[in-house]
């Protein structure tokens, strides 16, 4: 556990104490926005996880999945709102990261690198069937997928880049969708380490966050340099076009931080897009959340408790669609707050 927590701390430290918010800032609009229910704060629900939280989202039934990056080959997590029992449900889960409910209810995982499985994933969460959606591009293996979302059609978009883990790479970090045939295609291969990824609710964009921070391991197969220029450290978030193929165009550059690295991110109904953001670092540990509109005006702030790394959100469903949650690392742990939005999620 000492050799394993050591690496992480060296492989997630991330440089600069500025903060650079390109457009968004411009657009941050002061006042109460009806996001949080009145009263509401952060409230920690449990600590069953071991290490590195990330991967929280809803099924069907409102109960939740959560994963765990752990040298056990990580762990997903089944927490019950009603009952506040957590279980373990997969472990080892191939170092599991990212999860994503799609419209049929299956459970979908991303599987990083260091040991994990590097391939998405598709869980039958009635039966527990697992099958391997993709683990090669072209004949060459992923990276190490990291999140993972689907579009109203049921196609997939997942993002694929090195973080750490010292197994040989054969692509470029990129972002690819996966057609409802099972067709592989790469949309994205000119961010520096894509990370979090959403589909609007009308399916008309695509964001993708984006880490900067050169501490990490580095993609010998590029790119080297990002198109927007986020490279160096921090991070950002990057907005595109969607059109109905399932193709990006016009991307623009929503957010720029340069203390902190957008991680994973979560939708509400009316199309707000909420994220969370880290320093990486576990001996001063800074988090934070902020929720831009349709528009990427930068609308509302969530900060969450003081000396945590923020570093995935989702929300609940049916009676607790209101309710978001976000997984923190180093320790793990799972959080929760009400809002008057509900979350979004293709049915």
């Amino acid at each position: 556990m000492k050799l394993f927590l050591n690496h992480r701390m060296h492989t997630l430290a991330l440089v600069g104490l500025a903060c650079s918010l390109v457009a968004a800032c411009a657009g941050m609009k002061s006042g109460p926005t009806g996001i949080v229910a009145p009263g509401a704060n952060w409230e920690e629900i449990t600590r069953a996880g071991r290490v590195f939280g990330e991967g929280v989202v809803a099924a069907k039934d409102g109960t939740l999945y959560m994963t765990d990056i752990n040298n056990t080959g990580g762990t997903i997590w089944h927490y019950d709102p009603a009952s506040g029992r957590a279980d373990n449900l997969m472990e080892p889960s191939g170092q599991a990261t990212g999860l994503h409910v799609d419209k049929n209810g299956d459970l979908l995982i991303a599987q990083g690198a260091d040991g994990g499985g590097r391939a998405v994933l598709r869980r039958n969460l009635r039966t527990g069937a697992t099958t391997v959606v993709v683990n090669a591009y072209q004949g060459k293996r992923l990276n190490a997928p990291n999140d993972l979302t689907t579009d109203a059609q049921g196609r997939i978009f997942f993002t694929d880049a090195r973080f750490l883990g010292a197994e040989p790479m054969e692509l470029p970090n990129a972002v690819y969708r996966v057609d409802t045939s099972g067709r592989v295609t790469q949309i994205i291969n000119d961010l520096f380490r894509p990370n979090g990824i959403e589909v609007s609710p009308d399916g008309r964009r695509l964001y993708v966050a984006v880490s900067g921070s050169m501490a990490l391991v580095m993609n010998p197969n590029g790119p080297a340099k990002d198109r927007f220029g986020i490279e160096g450290g921090g991070g950002g978030l990057v907005g595109y076009d969607l059109d109905a193929d399932g193709n990006v165009s016009n991307g623009r550059l929503l957010l720029r931080r340069m203390d902190m690295s957008p991680d994973g991110m979560a939708m509400d109904t009316d199309g707000n897009l909420y994220v969370a953001l880290h320093n990486g670092n576990p001996k001063d540990p800074k988090g934070d959340i902020v929720v831009l509109n349709p528009a990427g005006d930068l609308i509302e702030r969530l900060a969450p408790p003081p000396g945590i790394l923020s570093i995935q959100l989702g929300f609940g469903r049916g009676a607790d669609a209101g309710t978001l949650y976000m997984t923190r690392a180093l320790p793990w742990a799972l959080y929760r707050i009400k809002t008057v939005r509900r979350g979004h999620y293709f049915e």
